[in-house]
C-alpha cells in the first residue's frame, strides 16, 4: 500500500514500484506513506527526534529496524498490516521548499529532485545507510540508477549548466512591492516571513504600523523590496489621517501590490472596494489569503470562489504567513511581475530603516503585545539615546508615551514588574538583531493626546509632512 499526502503523486509513485523492481520485490507487498512536507514541519521534526534546530531535505521513520533482502514478508510477521497483508515498512517526509532550492542548484526539474528524495528515503526504509563516504556513495549510485529506470534522468550535462547559469546571471530583476489590506490582516508577518527577518512589529491589535518599512528579499536572480503599510482604516486623529497619507504614498511607482485578505475575519465588500480600486488604477494585484490554518477548508473556499469573480486579478495565492505556508508560490508569482534590472540595496541589507528606528518599533512591540486590552493603541516611544561603547555594548534610553496619567502604571506595573518585562522582552530582540550587548532603560511619560499633536508626532519620529 502506497499512501501519498501532497503533490507529485506520480513521481512517488513511479520510484517507489522502481525500487521495488531494483531490488527484487513487489511494491504491492509493502506498506510506506510518502508526504510533502514544509520546513516548519520538518525542522520540528528534526528537534523532537534528532535533537537537531535544522531544515533538512528528507526525513525517513523506520518501522522495522532490520530489514534483510529480498524482502520476505513472513520474515516480519509482527509488521504486517492486515487490511492488504503488507510489510509496514514506515513513513518518509520530503520538504517541499528545500527540494526546490536543491532542483535549481542542481540544475534539473523539481520533479526529478522529489524522485531523489524519494528513492533516498526509500532506501533508509529497506536499511541502506550512509553514515561514511563509502555508504553514502553506493546509496547515490544505486539511487541514480533506480531514478533512470523510472525515466527520471538528469536534465542537463556539465556544459549546458554552465551556460544555463551565465543566462540566469544576466536576467537579474528587481522591483517594489506594496503590501496592502486591512489592520491586522497579517501584513507585518507575512513581510517578516518572506524576508526572514523581523522588519516590522507584530501585534494583534490594529494599526501597529505607522511608517512605512521597507523589507528586502534577497536572492541569487532577485531582489524584491516589500513597503509594510499602515491598515486600510478611516482616520480619527493626526496619527490616522499620516498613516493613511503613508499607505497611499506606498503605492508610487511599485511594481505590484499584494493585498492581504485576512480568512478568520472573513472578505468583505471594504476589501473588494480596495481590491478593484486598485485594479483599475492600472496595478498589478496578487491577493495573499492569509491565516488559512485557522480556518475550515470549506471557509477558504468559499473566499477563493468570490475572488476568482474579479477581473484583471493577476494571482490570489492562499497562504499562512504565521507558519511559512505557500509563501514559495507567492514569491513565484511576484518575481513574474518585477521589471527593474537593478540591485538597490546590498545583500545584506534586509530593511532601510536605521536601528534608532527599529529599536523603537520593537520597543512598542513588546508593550501592545505585554499590555493587551489594558492599554489602548495610544502607545508611543521616543528613543532619547542610542549610543555604541568602543566595547561594543549599545546602550539605549527610552521613553514610553501614553496618553492618559491612568495609562501610567498600568505601564509600569507593580514594582516596576511590568515595565521591566517590556525591557527585558525587548532588549532579546534588539540583541539577536544586532549581535551586540543591549543596555536598555525605559521610562514612561504621559503627553495627552499625543496622536492628535503634529508637533508631538514630528518629536516621535513621524514625519507629518514627507510620510515617506
Amino acid at each position: 500500500m502506497i499512501r501519498i499526502y501532497g503533490d507529485y503523486e506520480d513521481v512517488i509513485e513511479n520510484v517507489i514500484k522502481s525500487t521495488a523492481k531494483r531490488l527484487d520485490f513487489e511494491a504491492e507487498d509493502i506498506d510506506v506513506e510518502v508526504s510533502i512536507a514544509d520546513e516548519e514541519e520538518i525542522r520540528t521534526l528534526n528537534r523532537e527526534t534528532r535533537n537537531i534546530d535544522k531544515v533538512t531535505d528528507v526525513l525517513s521513520f523506520q518501522n522495522i529496524e532490520n530489514v534483510s533482502l529480498p524482502l520476505v514478508k513472513e520474515d516480519y510477521p509482527e509488521d504486517i498490516n492486515g487490511e492488504d497483508d503488507s510489510v509496514m515498512l514506515g513513513e518518509i517526509l520530503i520538504c517541499e521548499e528545500q527540494a526546490k532550492r536543491q532542483a535549481e542548484e542542481y540544475g534539473h526539474s523539481v520533479e526529478r529532485e522529489i524522485g531523489f528524495l524519494t528513492c533516498h528515503g526509500m532506501l533508509h526504509l529497506l536499511g541502506f545507510d550512509h553514515q561514511d563516504e563509502e555508504g553514502e556513495k553506493e546509496m547515490n549510485a544505486l539511487c541514480e540508477e533506480i531514478l533512470t529506470d523510472a525515466g527520471y534522468t538528469r536534465d542537463y550535462v556539465p556544459e549546458e549548466r554552465e551556460e544555463k547559469t551565465e543566462e540566469a546571471a544576466r536576467e537579474f530583476r528587481s522591483g517594489f512591492v506594496a503590501v496592502m489590506g486591512k489592520p491586522n490582516a497579517g501584513k507585518s508577518t507575512l513581510i517578516n516571513t518572506i524576508v526572514g527577518e523581523k522588519v516590522a512589529i507584530v501585534s494583534w491589535k490594529p494599526q501597529t504600523t505607522r511608517n512605512k518599512i521597507l523589507g528586502i528579499y534577497n536572492e541569487k536572480n532577485y531582489q524584491i523590496i516589500f513597503i509594510d503599510t499602515p491598515g486600510l482604516h478611516k482616520p480619527k486623529n493626526h496619527l490616522g489621517e499620516y498613516m493613511m497619507k503613508t499607505a497611499s504614498t506606498a503605492l508610487d511607482g511599485v511594481d505590484c501590490v499584494v493585498y492581504v485578505v485576512d480568512c478568520e475575519k472573513g472578505y468583505d465588500e471594504k476589501d473588494k472596494f480596495n481590491i478593484v480600486s486598485y485594479v483599475n488604477s492600472g496595478l498589478k494585484v496578487i491577493v495573499a489569503v492569509n491565516k488559512v490554518d485557522h480556518v475550515t477548508k470549506g471557509k477558504v473556499f468559499e473566499i477563493l470562489t468570490e475572488l476568482n469573480k474579479l477581473d484583471k486579478l493577476t494571482a490570489v495565492v492562499p497562504v499562512s504567513a504565521l507558519r511559512g505556508r505557500n509563501i514559495e508560490p507567492l514569491k513565484d508569482e511576484i518575481k513574474k511581475l518585477l521589471t527593474d534590472t537593478i540591485k538597490y540595496y546590498p545583500d545584506e541589507q534586509y530593511t532601510d530603516r536605521n536601528m534608532r528606528f527599529m529599536a523603537a518599533e520593537i520597543i512598542r512591540e513588546k508593550a501592545l503585545r505585554l499590555l493587551d486590552k489594558e492599554v489602548p493603541y495610544g502607545i508611543g516611544v521616543d528613543i532619547r539615546e542610542y549610543k555604541m561603547r568602543d566595547s561594543g555594548i549599545i546602550d539605549i534610553n527610552a521613553d514610553i508615551i501614553c496618553e492618559k496619567a491612568a495609562h501610567k502604571p498600568i505601564i509600569l506595573g507593580k514594582g516596576g514588574s511590568m515595565i521591566k518585562k517590556i525591557a527585558t522582552y525587548a532588549r532579546q530582540d534588539l540583541e539577536e538583531m544586532t549581535g551586540s550587548k543591549i543596555f536598555l532603560t525605559l521610562f514612561v511619560r504621559v503627553k495627552d493626546d499625543w496622536r492628535g499633536s503634529d508637533f508631538i508626532m514630528r518629536e516621535l519620529g513621524y514625519d507629518t509632512k514627507n510620510p515617506d
